[in-house]
């Protein structure tokens, strides 16, 4: 069986900030694969906790209820990853290395954070060319893009139009 995402990213953690504890695994890839799926239903556990408890707005279209719960599962993603994959690091690991290619707690929250303002513009975009309230042509080319990556070229036939229709028209799709 090959180690999920999750037991790749302890296996990465522990080489770095736990070599002691790394060195002393009998077996790291049988120990990282059972971790690994360890994790995976520990964060499918509680993001369902999460998903119960938390309320959606009465209007809350699709794409905004995509971005909440891909927000709960990254925060349960966040919280089991804390409490049994990032364990304290050993006294001197890690001090001559600089770069892990594990992302900071900052950068996960600021690319979060970017997700959810991106998926916003998608979301308020959308229902503004849905709403007669915004013109396909008042996109430009990378923002049309960025609209049909989320909704899927096919929007564009609730508009009489196609990909095909927009680039014989000169837009770079």
């Amino acid at each position: 069986m090959a180690i999920n995402h999750y037991g790749t990213e302890a296996r990465a953690y522990w080489q770095r900030w736990l070599p002691n504890r790394y060195a002393a695994l009998p077996d790291p890839t049988a120990f990282f694969t059972a971790l690994g799926e360890q994790v995976e239903a520990h964060v499918g556990d509680l993001w369902d906790q999460y998903v119960i408890a938390d309320t959606a707005p009465a209007d809350e279209t699709h794409e905004e209820r995509v971005a909440r719960l891909a927000h709960l599962k990254a925060r349960a993603e966040h919280e089991v990853l804390d409490e049994t994959v990032r364990l304290e690091p050993e006294h001197e690991a890690g001090l001559e290395h600089e770069d892990d290619g594990l992302e900071s707690d900052e950068t996960f929250q600021a690319r979060l954070t970017h997700l959810q303002q991106h998926t916003e513009w998608v979301s308020t975009t959308a229902d503004a060319l849905l709403d007669g309230n915004l013109r396909l042509s008042d996109l430009d080319d990378q923002q049309l893009r960025h609209v049909l990556d989320y909704m899927t070229p096919s929007f564009l036939r609730l508009f009489g139009t196609s990909v095909e229709d927009q680039r014989a028209r000169g837009r770079d799709l």
